[in-house]
């Protein structure tokens, strides 16, 4: 038995609550991962899990080994970080998330500058447009766009956007140009379907937040694909501007309520709280930081 090996399985089975989970995450079969698990177990003659069909969840002394276990990797990992920080060149492998439009628009072209500058280090880059679990899917680093919820999670913010209300020529010339928010009521609108606030709309104003529920026949999970759609003449949206500002340039969308624009929101670079931050992943962060800041 590895007992280092069966260790690590342990942590990344409490820390998600599902041998399945942990397995994807261990790169293990969910029998090799159950395996370690037990085979620890039997080398410590204690029970730490508690096994059901959906989930597991840790007994009084799996909580107690688990903090000894986190406290060891700690220490291993302060012993890394003695020996990297003493060289620049980042090694090893980054699992990173990121907003689909965004990733692939700003991520993916930053990520080919800094391999090239890097040839040690390898990136997964994934793109989805929901909220992933750092901890439970095994993601080094999340990008994330807006409000953030409160968790335990590092954050570092690394750019900003401001959301922009546009659409079509040909929508206007059909339809008329809303000259206030409150006019959005009377117009097509394309819904995000991902958006936290549903179909509210809200814009600044001299008296205050401004909210419209808008409505629309078209919804859509992508906000290039929304982009699309309006140019098309489909009807009025709200978007990043990182996805709209090549459009506006060509004439292809119009922008509306340019004076009702809230303040840019953070983009921010997320990741799980560490004390030693290995050199590859610092070094990917403050390279985005550095080119999101020039833009």
């Amino acid at each position: 038995m590895d007992l280092f090996t069966c260790m690590r399985a342990f942590v990344v089975v409490a820390e998600t609550g599902k041998f399945s989970a942990a397995s994807e995450r261990l790169g293990l079969s969910h029998a090799m991962a159950s395996k370690q698990v037990m085979d620890l177990e039997a080398h410590l003659g204690a029970q730490l899990l508690n096994r059901t069909t959906r989930k597991v969840s840790l007994t009084e002394q799996g909580a107690a080994y688990l903090e000894r276990c986190r406290d060891i990797f700690a220490s291993i990992d302060e012993a890394e970080h003695e020996i990297t920080s003493q060289t620049s060149e980042p090694v090893g492998r980054l699992r990173v998330s990121a907003p689909t439009a965004f990733g692939a628009s700003h991520v993916a072209p930053e990520i080919a500058k800094f391999v090239s500058r890097h040839p040690k280090v390898s990136i997964d880059l994934i793109l989805n447009d929901r909220m992933v679990d750092l901890i439970e899917e095994g993601y080094d680093l999340a990008i994330r766009i807006g409000r953030l919820a409160d968790s335990s999670l590092i954050a570092k913010r690394i750019g900003e956007m401001r959301l922009i209300c546009c659409a079509s020529p040909q929508y206007f010339e059909i339809h008329g140009a809303p000259s206030q928010p409150e006019d959005l009521i009377h117009h097509e609108c394309i819904l995000y379907s991902y958006a936290s606030t549903g179909n509210s709309w809200s814009f600044p104003s001299r008296e205050g937040e401004c909210s419209v529920k808008v409505s629309g026949s078209v919804s859509c999970n992508n906000g290039e694909a929304i982009c699309e759609m309006a140019i098309q003449g489909l009807g009025v949206i709200l978007q990043p501007d990182f996805i709209v500002r090549p459009h506006l340039k060509s004439g292809s969308l119009i922008q509306i309520f340019p004076d009702h624009v809230r303040e840019a929101a953070g983009i921010y670079a997320l990741h799980q709280s560490r004390r030693y931050v290995p050199v590859r992943l610092r070094s990917f962060i403050d390279h985005l930081a550095r080119a999101f800041r020039n833009e």
